[in-house]
């Protein structure tokens, strides 16, 4: 299927995957823009916009800085922070979306004095493990964002820059995801900033925000799903490995899945039906279970568990079933056919007899 260069670009532009994903989407929704859109909208909000200001006061110093933390590659992104003498910097309202407040910041630090080295050594406080180590025990998917931990972890980190008796922090946290995240990052001038202002190799390595491709295409979205389960002709779990097919039907109850079930034909008439899907990867777990990763195409998944004995409904069939199920084709064959086939080859050898003479 060929794609119009233009539509993939648009693609692009409106949600902020790369140029192979918005093809892969675009040929697997069979061209419905509408439809690859919904499948990137449905990506989970894995990634945590940190936004906050702050004041010291014996010191004199104000600031703002601005944070993604990526649960799912537990690491920062998107880094930059602005310190200065002056009071102004306390007009950057951190209630505002997470784009703005990062415009804002970057705009302070453009055209205000601000103090570099300052700014440097908050930075690299940002991306030390540490920070990363503390802040994921805060912030994840399910969990209630606790600001007022993230305030005295930040607190912490400000007394290593700022030697002060007393600093006051402002904070919030948005939820985004990775393709938001990338929307017109490409060249964009935070980003040349964060270079600007702090150590750029550190950064480089602790806050690189382009886009995973790898990452992204392997779980753009997980269904959950449930095996069909076949006791007599299946195949065992276990026995299964990279690149088999089994059959599970898409038990996930949300708007999405709806759309993907229709999608893959694993819909019919308002019932979900059984559909083949390929294995990535089975996982041995405590107590004779398994967990199993399964691809319905680009970036769909689907994840179940189930015990490891248990027999599924494959698309490769075992040994004995293959031996069996050849000898049986045997079996069946009419022998009527077989004697009709000895006097044809009966009556050619007269035939050619009676030409040779």
């Amino acid at each position: 299927m060929n794609l119009n260069e233009d539509l993939i670009k648009q693609f692009i532009q409106e949600t902020g995957c790369n140029v192979k994903i918005a093809d892969m989407l675009l040929k697997f929704t069979g061209g419905d823009y509408d439809g690859a859109k919904r499948i990137i909208k449905a990506v989970p909000k894995d990634i945590f916009a940190f936004k906050a200001k702050f004041a010291t006061q014996i010191l004199g110093y104000y600031g703002a800085i601005f944070f993604c933390y990526d649960e799912k590659e537990n690491k920062i992104k998107r880094l930059i922070s602005a310190v200065s003498n002056e009071k102004e910097i306390g007009k950057i309202d951190i209630s505002s979306n997470w784009r703005d407040f990062e415009k804002e910041v970057y705009s302070y630090v453009s055209d205000k004095v601000i103090d570099g080295l300052k700014i440097e050594q908050l930075n690299k406080s940002v991306i030390e493990k540490e920070f990363i180590k503390k802040t994921a025990k805060i912030l994840g998917i399910g969990k209630t964002v606790d600001e007022e931990l993230l305030n005295n972890l930040l607190v912490n980190e400000l007394y290593n820059v700022f030697p002060d008796t007393n600093i006051a922090v402002k904070l919030n946290v948005d939820k985004t995801d990775v393709f938001e995240l990338n929307i017109g990052q490409e060249g964009s001038e935070p980003e040349a900033e964060v270079e600007k202002t702090a150590d750029t190799e550190s950064i480089r390595n602790g806050t690189e925000s382009k886009l995973d491709g790898v990452r992204i295409e392997k779980s753009l979205i997980v269904l959950k799903v449930e095996p069909v389960l076949s006791p007599v002709h299946g195949v065992e779990i276990k026995e299964l490995e990279f690149g088999d097919e089994i059959q599970v039907r898409i038990t996930d109850e949300r708007d999405i899945a709806d759309y993907l079930s229709e999608l893959l034909g694993a819909k019919v008439d308002n019932i979900r039906v059984p559909v083949f899907t390929t294995i990535v990867e089975v996982k041995e777990l405590e107590g004779g279970n398994a967990a199993v990763l399964t691809q319905f195409g680009p970036g769909i998944m689907g994840m179940f568990k189930v015990l490891t004995d248990a027999r599924v409904a494959s698309g490769i069939g075992t040994e004995p079933e293959r031996k069996e199920s050849a000898l049986k084709g045997l079996s069946e064959i009419n022998p009527l056919f077989v004697a009709g086939g000895i006097v044809m080859v009966f009556i050619l050898f007269l035939f050619l007899i009676f030409l040779s003479r």
